[in-house]
């Protein structure tokens, strides 16, 4: 594979599309999620599908969208980690410890929303609190020194470690250790990182190889919804083999296709025909399953693939080749750095929390005021992802 050199340059496009991707999901996570603003009242287009009707709505496409923008990372990232003369060990090695990180921090996250009321040492708020700044301390990539880097990692595992003692969750009014209630943002898409990232250190440039997993991983989804995976449900708590193993990975893939097509000539062209195809075999799968967020359908991740593929291509188009991209420069460190991001509204509200602060529980929480409330924090998390990246505060897994 003509790998790209370690030296080159990032495509502009890619950090522009996740970062429009990133705060879009802040947006949509402060409207939606219970942990964060939770606006009632708003219409059914700001909301996720009900999980009894076939469709989809915009806010349905977001996660897949980041999925996909991971996915095309992947070639130019471990190819220029190759390129730099990485052997494949170090590369798995490297694959390996970011997808841990992920389900780490995965895990910790989905078990804030099961604090038992009564049960905990210390007040939910100070816990989540607690947790996003270990998150920071570990995960932090600048440092003055290699002794301060290590005291500050060790210092951040100390906590994550005080903090798995102190947690205890409410199940059914017992108070119970974390559990995996729900796999979580985070756990999914380590693991779809984990099976994309493999394939391409094995695959390198042959992009057949990639489209038959992505067949592959579609069949496993519809293993799953049929049934033929039941001999894997006592792993369900631990694995759930049908979301983690073929749906959501499958996504992610197709990213990484849609990657190694921006390295051949008439890419733009290539990335459309690709779209319309992952939305052809999205329309032939969409029964019996419907397109359902839900259950993960074939449907629902292909057509989700393919929408995201077309956006890109016109993204590409307009940002690469015609340089045209000031308009979106307000994103762009989101997408340089999703992850700081993405924790900065759960350490907002714990925050909020630990303060007694309670003004936005009452006020700015229904209807439009209520989601122009989410849009501007959505806006000023962005900004803040900037200002901190300035002030070297960049975490990378």
């Amino acid at each position: 594979m003509k790998y790209l050199p370690a030296s080159s340059p990032r495509i502009e496009s890619i950090d522009v599309f996740r970062g429009l991707t990133m705060f879009l999901m802040l947006f949509v996570n402060d409207l939606n999620d219970p942990d964060l603003g939770n606006i009632a009242n708003l219409p059914d287009w700001l909301r996720h599908m009900p999980a009894d009707r076939d469709g989809m709505t915009f806010v349905d496409v977001i996660f897949p969208a980041f999925l996909f923008s991971a996915g095309l990372s992947i070639p130019l990232a471990l190819g220029r980690r190759l390129a730099a003369g990485a052997s494949t060990s170090a590369v798995f090695a490297h694959v390996g410890l970011r997808s841990l990180g992920l389900v780490v921090i995965g895990l910790g996250m989905v078990n804030t929303y099961r604090f038992h009321p009564t049960a905990m040492a210390i007040s939910p708020a100070w816990w989540e609190l607690l947790f996003f700044l270990a998150v920071i301390l570990v995960w932090q990539r600048e440092a003055v020194s290699a002794v301060w880097t290590r005291a500050r990692r060790v210092a951040g595992i100390l906590v994550f470690v005080i903090l798995a003692c102190l947690f205890r969750g409410s199940d059914g009014g017992d108070a119970t250790w974390m559990r995996t209630s729900w796999w979580g943002i985070l756990t999914m898409i380590g693991f779809a990182y984990l099976v994309t990232a493999t394939a391409f250190v094995f695959a390198r440039e042959r992009r057949l190889v990639l489209i038959a997993l992505l067949a592959l991983l579609t069949a496993l989804n519809i293993a799953g919804l049929t049934g033929a995976l039941a001999p894997l449900n006592p792993l369900h708590p631990y694995f759930p083999a049908g979301p983690l193993l073929g749906a959501l990975p499958s996504i992610m893939v197709a990213g990484a296709i849609a990657g190694l097509i921006l390295e051949s000539p008439g890419r733009i062209r290539h990335l459309l025909v690709f779209a319309a195809l992952l939305a052809l075999a999205g329309v032939l799968l969409r029964q019996p399953w419907g397109v359902s967020k839900h259950l993960f359908s074939p449907a629902w991740c292909l057509l989700c693939a393919g929408i995201c593929c077309a956006l890109y291509a016109g993204l590409h188009w307009l940002v690469d080749v015609k340089r045209r991209s000031r308009w979106a420069s307000f994103a762009r460190p989101a997408g340089r750095q999703p992850l700081l991001a993405y924790i900065l509204p759960h350490l907002f509200y714990s925050l909020l929390g630990v303060l007694g602060i309670t003004w936005f529980d009452t006020h700015l929480d229904a209807g439009w005021p209520g989601a122009l409330r989410s849009l501007v924090l959505a806006a000023t998390f962005v900004a803040l992802t900037h200002f901190l990246t300035r002030r070297r505060v960049i975490l990378q897994l």
